[in-house]
């Protein structure tokens, strides 16, 4: 997933926001962004070049500083984004995924058999809904619907590894999305895990005190694309959760 696509999202939001009645932003990330109080965050770091999303149609020494000189900072949330704004953190198997509508909002349940959680209560399986459409589906009256979940959004496919950064429900829908869209669904494959946007900007304009990290943490911090060791990105984000890395100040976006 190209950066500049997830720049496409700030005008789409207010796109779906015209589709769903909804007039104000606010409102609109109450209906399918999740938690009001973490969504503006994503916001801020898309640009206003957006594409509508279709609707209905007929047809230091004390630190590691990851940060270095460089033309453009990356638009993506990065680790300290989406460690501090998840709600819940899980691994495991997607075992199910459909879609439907409920109250006329399209949406994708998805059901994972959760191996780990790092952050929250949750069972052996974890469903939760998404906003839109895995598919254009022809409706009763012969026109198709072509409302899917947006570009940059996750995206779930049945037997997929994965390990999930999920935003609070919406209060309006109980909708829920991963932080940072694509960023926060990352996929274990062949040893390594990799977002949805090829990690790009994860590691970006971060700060970890020096003493938490191993040689492999840093060898991973210095990732700026690509994938990463998967065993070492699971300890990393074990202990950032359990060691309250982003509430305490350990582990923070670089100051500019």
């Amino acid at each position: 997933m190209n950066i500049k696509k997830v720049k496409r999202l700030g005008v789409m939001v207010l796109s779906l926001s015209a589709l769903a009645g909804v007039t104000q932003a606010s409102n609109m990330r109450q209906l399918i962004l999740g938690s009001t109080e973490s969504a503006p965050k994503i916001e801020t770091k898309l640009s206003a070049a957006a594409t509508p999303a279709p609707a209905q149609t007929t047809t230091s020494s004390s630190t590691v500083n990851t940060t270095e000189e460089q033309p453009a900072a990356s638009a993506a949330p990065n680790i300290v984004d989406l460690v501090g704004d998840s709600e819940f953190i899980l691994r495991g198997l997607v075992k199910e995924v459909t879609d439907g509508f409920e109250n006329g909002v399209p949406y994708t349940q998805v059901t994972v058999q959760v191996s780990e959680a790092f952050r929250g209560q949750v069972g052996e399986e974890y469903t939760y809904r998404q906003f839109g459409l895995t598919k254009p589906r022809k409706m009763e009256n012969g026109k198709v619907y072509l409302g899917v979940t947006p570009e940059g959004w996750s995206k779930y496919t049945q037997g997929e590894d994965v390990v999930l950064f999920l935003y609070k429900q919406a209060s309006m829908t109980g909708l829920r999305t991963t932080v940072g869209l694509g960023q926060g669904k990352l996929e274990v494959s062949g040893g390594n895990v990799t977002s949805q946007f090829g990690n790009e900007g994860l590691f970006e304009n971060v700060e970890v005190s020096n003493n938490l990290l191993d040689d492999r943490d840093k060898r991973m911090l210095g990732t700026k694309k690509g994938p990463v060791n998967t065993e070492s990105f699971v300890s990393f984000v074990r202990r950032a959760v359990k060691g309250n890395w982003v509430e305490g100040g350990k582990m923070r976006h670089v100051k500019k």
